[in-house]
């Protein structure tokens, strides 16, 4: 149970905690008996009752900007301390788990349905593009892949997966890491996924769209940021490197995921056992009053330049292949509407 202090409650509602206690007392939310006596907030009788105090035209205009859920899905959970796929705890998986039993979990809610192995497929270059322009060109050879029915997305899929783990160097926390990026709900590049997936287009169309959108600074293209950040602190020490792009006025990437006030779980397991990323975790809480976030904890086990980007898509495009499958069953096509704000 994801339980909220007072402070945090009141937060999160955008209210002080003497609105709070006017809430508890008229009945709109319920409060639980806490450590030491104090009183806790359910997490998620919190996010109902910020959902309902939204206006309609401000509901609708914040669907799709992070407020109200826009789709419904049943493939992961985001908590205050912890994500899930499936009701699987991510943190737990990512250690007892393998990535073919994960991909498994997310595709059919088993994690002991067989996928089959494909002889790994490289290209020369540049991950990104190669990537788009593999995925083109199968586009339009792999027939097989207009099979849209589930086993046959599942397999499109897993090869698409094979493609681009075959790019990945080895690293003993691979695994683990392509684990900890499958899925994170309906993020940016996954959304545009279950767009092209509800017009139809096969999985390679999918992932394609997905990938475009994933390579964005303020999305996955967030690790070469992070990349910049660490070459700087190299000259240095973590804290002066963060405190020059304060005192610059720079944005200081890697640091203070808004779903994860208490800290991105992904980071924290990301970070265990790794001596010299404690400085980083040390610097973000004294100067940005802020825990890592997942795009720091790759760069932080240590790739080449450029391979975390390839390690976050690598492991994402399973929820991509996750989410199509999803929309693929529902059978809508994802349309918003449009409004006009007026002068």
């Amino acid at each position: 149970m994801n339980l909220l202090t007072s402070e945090q409650a009141a937060q999160a509602l955008g209210i002080s905690k003497t609105s709070l206690y006017a809430y508890v007392s008229r009945g709109l939310l319920e409060s639980v008996e806490g450590p030491n006596r104090t009183r806790r907030y359910r997490w998620e009788a919190v996010e109902r009752l910020r959902m309902r105090k939204q206006r309609p035209v401000e509901a609708a205009e914040n669907a799709l900007y992070g407020g109200l859920p826009s789709l419904e899905s049943g493939i992961s959970t985001i908590e205050p301390t912890r994500l899930c796929y499936r009701g699987h705890e991510v943190v737990q998986l990512s250690r007892q788990a393998n990535v073919s039993q994960v991909a498994a979990l997310l595709w059919t809610g088993s994690l002991d349905y067989p996928l089959a192995e494909d002889s790994p497929v490289s290209w020369e270059g540049p991950f990104l593009s190669g990537a788009l322009g593999w995925l083109a060109v199968q586009l339009e050879k792999d027939w097989s892949a207009w099979d849209l029915s589930p086993e046959g997305v599942r397999r499109t899929g897993w090869r698409i997966y094979q493609a681009f783990r075959a790019q990945l160097p080895q690293h003993p926390r691979l695994e683990q890491a392509l684990i900890l990026c499958a899925d994170h709900e309906l993020n940016a590049s996954t959304f545009t996924a279950r767009v092209a997936a509800s017009t139809g287009a096969n999985p390679y169309a999918v992932v394609s769209a997905a990938l475009a959108a994933l390579s964005g600074p303020k999305h996955g293209g967030a690790t070469s940021q992070v990349e910049a950040l660490f070459a700087e602190a190299a000259a240095s020490d973590p804290r002066r490197a963060i405190g020059e792009r304060l005192r610059r006025g720079d944005p200081v990437a890697g640091f203070g995921h808004p779903l994860y006030p208490q800290g991105d779980p992904r980071a924290r397991a990301l970070l265990e056992s790794n001596e010299q990323a404690q400085a980083w975790v040390d610097a973000g809480q004294e100067l940005l009053n802020a825990y890592p976030t997942v795009d720091l904890g790759l760069v932080a086990l240590g790739f080449p330049r450029g391979v975390a980007f390839q390690v976050f898509a690598t492991g994402r495009c399973l929820g991509w292949i996750a989410h199509a499958l999803e929309q693929y069953a529902d059978g809508r096509m994802i349309r918003p509407r449009a409004y006009h704000r007026g002068s």
